[in-house]
């Protein structure tokens, strides 16, 4: 016959498995939290490349506001990480940064995601 585990046993193992789904869900959350302020950034830089190329705002005004937005989010972005292209109806905007994705507890990364945007001046219409 087979033994029948302890009851004891069955409460670690099922403590392990419960420990493993937080770990996991932590993980799941970080990574959906800066994918989320990710393209809040995306909508953002939309928004701004199509105004700032209406109104013909200078490279270092964009930039600016690019950063401002950046750590209003929380993004790891600095300024040589944007490269502003071109003015009016030619601007380029790209942005390339890598975020953490860390343990919860130990906060030690084990997981870096990149993030690339190039967005153009696009007529309205």
């Amino acid at each position: 016959m087979a033994d029948v585990p302890k009851p004891q046993s069955r409460r670690l193992v099922l403590l392990v498995w419960i420990l493993v789904a937080i770990f996991y869900f932590y993980l799941s959350f970080d990574y959906i939290r800066v994918s989320t302020k990710d393209r809040n950034l995306g909508e953002y830089l939309d928004y701004v490349i199509q105004l700032a190329a209406n109104e013909h705002r200078p490279a270092k005004e964009i930039r600016d506001l690019i950063l401002v937005k950046g750590e209003e989010l929380g993004l790891p972005l600095s300024g040589d990480q944007v490269v502003i292209r071109g003015s009016g109806q030619t601007l380029n905007v790209i942005i390339e940064y890598t975020a953490d994705i860390e343990i919860p507890i130990f906060e030690r990364v084990i997981y870096r995601k990149k993030f690339h945007h190039e967005v153009k001046y696009h007529s309205p219409g």
